[in-house]
């Protein structure tokens, strides 16, 4: 037996210990080499396999071995292989996710650490056994590790398994307090109303229509601009003393503006690279979240923007102003 097959026992069996699964619902995989992967086997119980649940599969989806048969859900796996850079997927029916998904349309975290982590779920409509149309699970799943899909359960992505099931995890969770914070209670209560998603309202300065090269002296000034103009981000940065300066850096142009705050306030903006904190990240990322597709924070957390210089924990205590900051931003339109 390989390693990456013990791995993948392992990890079934806990899913199952976790309530996570139960039955022969959910699969695995990870990746097993250049072109090929490991996945589990047609109606594999998840919390009892065995080497021969396990099967090796080509890129093409085909078994290494004839006679063996792979997952119904083989496509998918390899279509969020082919559109992320997941080297393993976890896909259950977690009982408190499924019971929230047939009355919301997404899952906004309560605690920091799932907003920090998981940031807002989205939940994707299916109507059919398996996933035959991953396109849109694919789009959530490049900026959010872990999607859940609609009466169906989650999906999850991760470096590993490990990854993998503790996004799992915390998102059922997550959840299961959701319950308790809309006084459920119980999965069995009356239908629940979707949760409040945060919208900056736009701001009125702006030319309708106007759209700002991302990065450029316009586009900067504007943010600036913008923020001032707000009097919940000035309340904010007033009530945590937000004083520091933050430089933000576009990778591929080699861009930086370095932003200071004083008292609650955006006091200047220069093209230096001396901010106490350095968030730089690929235009791709920066996109994102300019157009409010990934939390700036979660971000952070999962890579894709790199906290090269300050510390997380430090920033954290600015939590309130830089989220409202980065909403206003948000409302900006760049091309």
């Amino acid at each position: 037996m390989t390693q990456r097959e013990r791995e993948m026992i392992r990890w079934g069996k806990l899913l199952f210990e976790r309530r996570l699964i139960s039955g022969w619902g959910g699969n695995l995989s990870c990746r097993a080499g250049e072109s090929e992967f490991l996945i589990t086997g047609q109606h594999a119980p998840l919390g009892f396999l065995a080497p021969k649940d396990l099967v090796r599969i080509n890129g093409a989806g085909q078994p290494v071995k004839k006679d063996q048969r792979a997952s119904s859900e083989t496509p998918m796996h390899l279509a969020v292989y082919a559109g992320t850079d997941a080297q393993a997927i976890i896909h259950v029916h977690p009982p408190m996710v499924l019971a929230f998904s047939l009355a919301h349309e997404s899952f906004v975290p309560v605690s920091f650490e799932e907003k920090y982590t998981l940031g807002e779920v989205s939940i994707i409509p299916q109507d059919t056994p398996t996933v035959t149309q991953p396109e849109p699970l694919i789009e959530e799943l490049k900026y959010h590790p872990v999607v859940i899909i609609k009466g169906h359960g989650t999906v999850a992505i991760g470096k590993d398994f490990q990854e993998a099931f503790l996004l799992t995890d915390l998102l059922e969770e997550a959840v299961h307090c959701q319950f308790f914070k809309e006084g459920q209670g119980s999965i069995v209560a009356g239908p629940a109303t979707a949760a409040p998603r945060l919208q900056a309202q736009k701001p009125a300065a702006l030319t309708k229509g106007e759209r700002y090269v991302l990065f450029s002296p316009a586009h900067m000034a504007a943010l600036v601009a913008c923020a001032n103009r707000d009097h919940e981000f000035r309340g904010f940065g007033h009530e945590t003393d937000l004083s520091t300066t933050l430089t933000l850096h576009l990778e591929e142009t080699d861009t930086s503006w370095t932003v200071r705050f004083i008292g609650g306030e955006i006091a200047g903006l220069d093209q230096q690279t001396n901010g106490e904190f350095l968030i730089s990240g690929k235009e791709e990322w920066w996109r994102a979240v300019f157009s409010n597709r990934i939390d700036p924070f979660l971000a952070t957390q999962q890579g894709k923007l790199k906290l090269k210089r300050g510390e997380l924990a430090q920033l954290s205590r600015w939590y309130k102003p830089f989220h409202k900051a980065f909403s206003i931003w948000q409302t900006i339109p760049v091309h």
